[in-house]
C-alpha cells in the first residue's frame, strides 16, 4: 500500500518554522532597548570640539549599558616602583577597573550634545537611545595569587622547601571554587574534606586561603575586608629534596555553578586526598566539555631547596 508523504512534509516544514521563530525569540530576548536619559559631562581636557562631542556620546552609551546590564570590577595586584632619597620602593597596590557587562548594538536616536557654560566651564548635555545586548561571559577574570602572609599583601613567585602554601582568591562574579596542588605528577586536594561540592564564593570579595583560625584572629584579617574559607584551612607545606629548583602548580577550579570534585584516593601518610595528573586532567576536560562556565586557573610555583645554614 502506498503511503502519502504530505503529512510528513507539512510536519517537517512546521518544525523548521518553529525553529526559526524560536531562534528569533532568543535573539530578540538578548537585545534590549536602552535609554541613557539626559546625561551631563564636563568638557574633557585636551580634546577638540568634535572629539569632545564623540566622547560624551560614548560615555552616555556606557551609562545606558551599565543601567541595563550592570557592571563588574576587575582587580589585579600591580607593583609600583618609586624612588625616594636614592632608595627604590617596589610596593604592591590593588588596581581596580570598572567594566560594563554589555555592548552597544545600534543607535536609534541621539539628542545633543549641547554645550553650555557653567561657572566659566563648558558642560555638555546629551541623550542617547538605542539597542544593546549582554556580553556572554563564558570565562571570568578570577585572581589566584601565591602569597607569603595571611592578609595576601605580599605576593610571591617562589617558595622554599618547608614553606606553607598561602594564597588569595577573588572573582568578579558569584561562583564556586575548589583548589588543588600539583607536584611530581600527583594532584593534592587542598581541602580538609574532599567529599563535598565546590565551595560557594561571593563576587568581588577577596578570600584568604590556607590560613587556620588562630592565624586569622591574630592578624584581625576580617577587619581588613577579607574573608576566610574555613574549608581550605590546610597547613600544606611544599617539599623539594633535590639540590636544584623544582616546580609545582597551585590550581583553582572555578565555575558560576556548583560542581563535584574528582574521585580521589585517601593517602594515609599525608592525610590528604590525591589523584594522578592524567586522571585529574581528564576530570578538567570533562567539566570543560559539559559547561562553558567551568575554568581552571593555574599558578606556577618555583620551589627552592631548603637552605642549610
Amino acid at each position: 500500500m502506498k503511503r502519502s508523504t504530505f503529512p510528513l512534509q507539512m510536519a517537517y516544514r512546521s518544525f523548521l518554522l518553529l525553529c526559526l521563530i524560536g531562534g528569533s525569540v532568543v535573539l530578540f530576548a538578548q537585545t534590549k532597548k536602552v535609554d541613557s536619559g539626559w546625561e551631563y559631562f564636563a568638557n574633557p581636557q585636551g580634546r577638540t570640539t568634535e572629539q569632545a562631542k564623540e566622547w560624551v556620546v560614548e560615555q552616555a552609551k556606557i551609562r545606558a549599558i551599565a543601567a541595563a546590564f550592570g557592571t563588574r570590577i576587575n582587580s589585579e595586584t600591580v607593583q609600583v616602583s618609586s624612588d625616594f632619597n636614592g632608595q627604590t620602593d617596589g610596593s604592591f597596590t590593588e588596581l581596580s577597573v570598572l567594566q560594563v557587562k554589555g555592548e552597544w548594538i545600534e543607535t536609534t536616536e541621539t539628542e545633543g550634545p549641547f554645550a553650555e557654560v557653567r561657572d566659566n566651564e563648558i558642560w555638555w548635555s546629551v541623550r542617547v537611545q538605542g539597542k544593546a545586548q549582554p556580553i556572554k561571559e563564558d570565562k571570568v577574570d578570577v585572581v589566584l595569587e601565591l602569597c607569603s602572609d595571611v592578609l595576601g599583601l605580599r605576593p610571591v613567585t617562589f617558595l622554599e622547601a618547608g614553606d606553607r602554601v598561602r594564597a588569595r582568591f577573588q572573582s568578579p562574579v558569584d561562583g564556586h571554587v575548589m583548589f588543588f596542588y600539583l607536584e611530581k605528577d600527583l594532584v593534592y586536594a587542598l581541602s580538609n574534606n574532599n567529599s563535598e561540592f565546590a565551595e560557594e564564593v561571593k563576587g568581588q570579595q577577596v578570600y584568604s586561603l590556607f590560613s587556620n583560625e588562630s592565624e586569622w584572629l591574630e592578624v584581625e584579617a576580617s577587619q581588613q575586608g577579607l574573608n576566610r574559607m574555613a574549608r581550605y584551612a590546610w597547613g600544606f607545606q611544599v617539599t623539594n629534596e633535590d639540590k636544584m629548583d623544582s616546580q609545582a602548580i597551585l590550581m583553582g577550579a572555578f565555575a558560576t555553578h556548583s560542581f563535584a570534585p574528582p574521585a580521589m584516593n585517601w593517602q594515609e601518610e599525608d592525610q590528604m586526598w590525591t589523584l594522578g595528573k592524567e586522571e585529574f586532567e581528564r576530570w578538567v576536560k570533562q567539566n570543560s566539555g559539559r559547561s562553558d562556565h567551568f575554568q581552571m586557573q593555574r599558578v606556577f610555583i618555583r620551589i627552592k631547596p631548603q637552605q642549610r645554614y
